[in-house]
């Protein structure tokens, strides 16, 4: 998926007086992250998206938009929690204070079907209703922008909503959809509420469309202007890296977008290079000076990392990393690391392999050479590395039918870098039980 640059500069085809919005959406606002045993980063966690919210309404009041534009999701689940809207309510407050005007369109976790409780919004706030709405905004007395938008009604909507949306003929300015929805290609196929396409969009003649549901930054189109901005927040550790909002500036000639950050705590994946490690002092010197380079290479936006540590490389320490005691206690000495940002360790990922002459090997005609000589073959010849992992589910006899199928279905739906993981931890296993340091260890 494409990545959106820190500012893009678009060509219109039209004259406008310029307009500025911020484009915000999917701010999953009183998330619950489970799975995560620390209780201190379980709270930090779950302060996130109120943090990324309130960092939300700064942008407003110092970039003084025309108008924000909430493009759905602004709630985690239907059972919308009273916390949540209370928060809204007084982020609602504060932008009708520094005069800033809000449109709203609420997703699939939040449809208007909700058990919303009876929080009143003020009045700079427009709630889209479940057909398409079109309201005016001022600027001086005069029409600057009309801003289309329409709510799901339900949380598995199917329909295409985008369909449902035209241009106000009756005025000629910058036009903008407010939408939630899956644009094809975009999202898996468990996710594709609402689904659309770019040319559904683009017959709608409006100019611009900002869109939630997809968390990754995007921009699908330069003229009209199509973006999904991301998340406020990312959610978990496959979400990576800065999270916010857009500020579009459109002009006479241009329309001009610029990333905000919103987000407080960020996701990363750290690949921890273990390659000749000795002892558990060396291990624990190069995961120190690990997170101290991870702390130095943040932005000035993020406070908190939240960190998967992938441990790679040839080790005689293999066996001892997959002894979830030792990183476990190297957790406990070193997490939280204290810097600007904190590093938190959510958890390691083992790769490592025994250390061996690999090259050696594969000049060798023993069981193990030949192994990794077939191994190197597989690795190169995808469709026959796809046979083989079919052929090793449908030799095993799993206590039931449905368990084989379901076997069978996810290995069918593996990509490529899924199938040389599979084959990667195939080698390690075959090293482990076949060379003679492994041998040894077991004697």
């Amino acid at each position: 998926m494409p990545e959106l640059a820190p500012e893009e500069k678009r060509i219109k085809p039209r004259g406008f007086l310029t307009v500025r919005y911020i484009h915000a959406a999917d701010l999953h606002l009183d998330t619950a992250f489970y799975g995560i045993a620390d209780v201190r980063l379980a709270k930090l966690l779950r302060k996130a998206t109120f943090t990324a919210l309130d960092r939300l309404v700064q942008f407003c009041e110092s970039e003084k938009p025309d108008f924000l534009v909430l493009a759905g999701d602004i709630y985690n689940q239907e059972d919308c929690s009273i916390k949540a809207q209370l928060a809204l309510r007084d982020a609602c407050l504060s932008l009708q204070r520094a005069a800033v005007r809000v449109f709203l369109a609420h997703g699939n976790h939040d449809p208007l079907s909700s058990r919303l409780a009876t929080v009143a919004l003020p009045d700079n706030v427009t709630v889209f209703g479940t057909a398409p709405e079109s309201h005016v905004v001022e600027k001086q007395g005069a029409v600057v922008a009309v801003v289309h938008g329409i709510s799901h009604e339900r949380a598995g909507e199917s329909k295409n909503l985008a369909s449902l949306f035209s241009r106000d003929q009756a005025h000629d300015c910058f036009q903008l959809g407010v939408l939630h929805c899956a644009v094809t290609g975009q999202t898996g196929k468990d996710r594709s509420y609402a689904p659309c396409s770019v040319a559904d969009l683009r017959a709608s003649g409006l100019d611009a469309w900002a869109l939630g549901h997809v968390h990754e930054r995007c921009v699908l189109s330069p003229t009209p202007f199509i973006a999904y901005c991301g998340n406020a927040q990312g959610l978990h550790i496959n979400e990576e890296g800065d999270r916010g909002c857009l500020l579009v500036t459109v002009g006479s000639t241009a329309c001009e977008s610029k990333f905000l950050p919103l987000g407080q705590v960020q996701w990363k994946t750290l690949a921890f290079d273990l390659e000749g490690a000795a002892n558990v002092n060396d291990v624990e010197a190069r995961l120190t000076r690990l997170l101290k380079d991870a702390a130095a290479g943040a932005n000035n936006a993020c406070a908190d990392i939240v960190a998967r540590v992938t441990c790679t490389g040839c080790t005689a320490l293999d066996a001892q990393l997959r002894n979830t005691d030792l990183l476990q206690t190297l957790k406990g000495r070193l997490a939280p690391y204290a810097g600007s940002p904190n590093i938190w360790l959510k958890d390691f990922r083992v790769e490592t392999s025994p250390e061996i002459d690999r090259e050696q090997y594969l000049l060798r005609e023993d069981l193990l050479g030949c192994t990794l000589q077939r191994i190197d073959a597989l690795s190169k010849d995808r469709a026959e590395l796809q046979s083989v992992i079919n052929a090793a589910i449908g030799g095993r006899t799993p206590r039931n039918a449905s368990t084989k199928n379901l076997l069978a279905m996810h290995t069918a739906q593996l990509d490529d870098e899924q199938r040389l993981l599979l084959l990667r931890e195939a080698e390690r296993l075959c090293i482990a039980s076949l060379s003679p340091s492994a041998r040894s260890c077991h004697t």
